[in-house]
């Protein structure tokens, strides 16, 4: 967690972050019309770019407070996006979509409430490891939507519920550490995006 400051925001990474957010619905639209190599395409593209842009902003400086809002943020809209298309196809339960969406919930609203005391709160490498699983889940269940092979079905969906009770993991040390900052007791260096 950081005090919010005054940056140049305008840079690639912040603006191949935008560009997964807008690649969302072309997702959706392909997936929701069947085309699951289209679909597969376009996932492959956001999951490219999110590496990507990570990779730039370190290596030439360029993180900045507008990416640590957004980069997070895009990650939870392509998580719900796909999960909610599962849902509709019928690939997913319900039950899963309605507890990640209450999570996500609350991991915004949290988000907000530092923004609004001016403080930025960036990833943490917990959530991180629940993303990457679940961008791996979504993969393999595309793959296995389009050319069916029943041990890389079986292999996605244990990603996929891995992911998801790691993610509660994340909320969980999200809350005890938004707690100690909040207080006034957080030990973590100022400059660290984690909380």
């Amino acid at each position: 967690m950081e005090k919010i400051r005054h940056e140049r925001n305008v840079n690639i990474p912040n603006a191949l972050t935008l560009m997964r957010i807008l690649l969302l619905p072309v997702y959706a639209w392909r997936y929701l019309a069947d085309d699951i190599p289209g679909a597969l395409a376009v996932c492959a593209a956001v999951c490219i770019s999110d590496m990507l842009d990570g990779l730039i902003a370190r290596r030439f400086n360029q993180i900045t407070t507008l990416g640590k809002l957004v980069d997070p943020l895009a990650d939870k809209l392509l998580l719900l996006t796909a999960l909610i298309c599962f849902g509709i196809r019928g690939r997913l339960e319900w039950w899963v979509i309605a507890l990640v969406l209450g999570k996500e919930a609350l991991m915004v609203a949290g988000g907000v409430y530092a923004l609004r005391k001016k403080i930025v709160v960036g990833a943490l490498w917990i959530g991180k490891v629940a993303t990457g699983l679940f961008a791996l889940a979504v993969l393999g269940k595309l793959i296995n939507h389009r050319w069916p092979i029943t041990a890389l079905g079986t292999t996605a969906n244990v990603l996929l519920y891995t992911a998801v009770g790691i993610t509660f993991v994340a909320l969980a040390v999200y809350i005890r550490n938004l707690r100690r900052v909040m207080k006034g007791t957080d030990s973590s260096p100022k400059n660290s995006s984690e909380i």
